[in-house]
């Protein structure tokens, strides 16, 4: 995640921001930024990035002229990092800007004359976030350890992506570094807390709250739950470390000797932090093993009481770790002997696969049987959040009463893209069926195994007949017999597993494509 040196002692930056300012300091602040045209739509557009996530890999290598004008001048400091002449900056900038900007502690005049600035800041989320420079100023050159990683990177897009976009009373964003899920949730909290191990990061995120004028976010510091021990949640999220490390020399980064240990504590903690319906997000790599998928081992890392919770997983994308390592090894990032020495680890942990992914735990609102899911990321026209809300959704009501009434009632309308796949076998001189499946992309990647009759039957959903409708014209065609209560209940099942697959949408329940 970084290329500058890792040193084995804890090494610890000033921090560079001035937090006792007043309010007034923050709102001037906040308001020379947007007048300088300093949002993302902005900045983008300057640089011909399509996001703010995008926006610091293709500026690698941009030829930087003189600054033009103030956006010129604050992309040139905060997000290119280099120094701006006196002069240059004050061409640039409007007195109030770089004023406001050197009172918050955001830039500083150096002994050459030069500006400076003294940590990242960007748009992103509709926000102004300010987090560490790359190579935070410590003796020797080395990463400070509680250095705050940037939230514009594509793996903190992927962690939003996967969080819902409803309201709720209580939000608790854990291992929050900049804080950039408690801020960009604010507006749809009561309130909003973000917590992280590192007093450099809750200052980072309280300076952030601040400067956004958001009023109703707190950040606590604290080892896992100890900051908010006695309070309860309805919105937990977490995108933890989880870089398999034996030694912890980034805080931000390692995750332990398998990358699992915060991921771990966070979920042992749930029994007491979130609340009856609630939900917990988080987004990291764990592991499939010999001894059980990801999933499984989600429900052991709750403990004694995971029956009180539902898991849906969301993988994106799976490795073999020894691959993965040998692939870091042939690209220069490690020694061949690190790779060697992961493979044999992750081998007596009897690790199968890596898994890059999204995960829930909703906790039951009422007592029930639990469910476990788990599903590939689907086709990326469909926000990952959206589609996980829908298939919690969809399987709570199915867990918590009978939907067959409804279904009868339903409108079943065979999704839009799916694909039915058959495979044949020459046999006596003709080709027969020996299976088939319907294979959809949206909402989630997803291959079903089917008979020829299911397939038939969803080509007749076009939304125009209920269940209920469908069942007596089949039953007039002689297919199925109407007076047999197991025949209308296959009917029903069968659509009740079509619509969790995304074969089928209801007119009364549709998923997002």
């Amino acid at each position: 995640m970084t290329t500058a040196a890792v040193h084995t002692e804890p090494i610890r930056a000033p921090f560079p921001l001035r937090l006792g300012t007043s309010d007034e300091a923050f709102a001037t602040a906040r308001r020379a930024l947007e007048d300088a045209g300093f949002t993302e739509s902005g900045v983008c557009g300057r640089a011909s990035a399509p996001s703010m996530y995008e926006f610091r890999r293709l500026s690698e290598g941009r030829a930087r002229g003189d600054a033009r004008d103030a956006l010129d001048a604050l992309i040139h400091l905060f997000l290119d990092t280099e120094p701006l002449d006196d002069a240059g900056a004050r061409a640039a900038m409007p007195e109030p800007l770089l004023a406001s900007l050197a009172a918050l502690g955001l830039v500083e005049r150096g002994g050459d004359g030069a500006w400076r600035a003294t940590a990242l800041l960007y748009p992103t989320q509709g926000l102004f976030i300010a987090s560490d420079l790359d190579h935070p100023a410590v003796p020797g050159g080395f990463v400070a350890e509680d250095a705050v990683y940037p939230a514009i990177t594509s793996n903190t897009a992927t962690f939003l992506e996967g969080l819902p976009r409803t309201r709720c009373e209580r939000f608790l964003e854990m291992c929050g570094g900049t804080g950039i899920a408690a801020l960009a949730n604010a507006g749809l909290a009561a309130e909003a807390w973000t917590a992280d191990i590192t007093e450099r990061a809750t200052r980072f995120a309280e300076f952030n709250a601040r400067l956004n004028g958001l009023g109703n976010v707190r950040a606590v510091c604290g080892d896992l739950w100890e900051p908010v021990r006695g309070r309860t949640f309805d919105r937990i999220v977490a995108h933890p470390p989880y870089v398999a490390e034996p030694e912890r020399m980034l805080i931000f980064r390692d995750g332990g000797p398998d990358g699992e240990l915060i991921t771990r504590g966070l979920l042992a903690g749930l029994p007491e932090v979130l609340e009856p319906g609630g939900r917990f997000y988080c987004t990291c790599i764990a592991t499939d093993r010999t001894d059980a998928p990801l999933e499984r081992r989600l429900r052991t890392m709750i403990g004694e009481r995971e029956a009180e919770f539902d898991i849906v997983l969301l993988e994106r994308t799976g490795f073999h770790p020894s691959e993965y390592y040998c692939r870091l090894a042939a690209w220069g990032k490690i020694p061949f002997a690190e790779a060697e020495q992961r493979h044999l680890a992750y081998r007596a942990l009897g690790v199968e696969r890596m898994v890059y992914c999204t995960f829930v735990v909703q906790r039951h609102a009422h007592a029930r049987a639990p469910f476990t899911l788990r599903k590939r990321a689907g086709a990326a026209r469909v926000r990952e959040g959206d589609a996980i809300e829908w298939l919690l959704a969809w399987e709570t009501a199915n867990a918590e009463r009978d939907l067959t009434p409804a279904l009868l009632d339903a409108r079943p309308i065979a999704a839009p893209g799916v694909l039915l796949r058959t495979e044949q076998h020459l046999f006596e001189g003709a080709f027969r069926v020996h299976g088939c499946a319907l294979r959809t992309e949206t909402p989630f990647l997803e291959t079903t195994d089917c008979s020829l009759d299911a397939a038939a039957f969803l080509a007749r959903c076009d939304g125009t007949l209920t269940l209920r409708e469908h069942a007596e014209r089949l039953a007039g065609e002689g297919l199925v017999n109407a007076g047999d209560p197991e025949a209308l209940g296959a009917l029903t099942s069968l659509v009740r597993g079509l619509v969790g697959a995304g074969c089928v949408d209801l007119d009364i329940f549709r998923a997002p494509r």
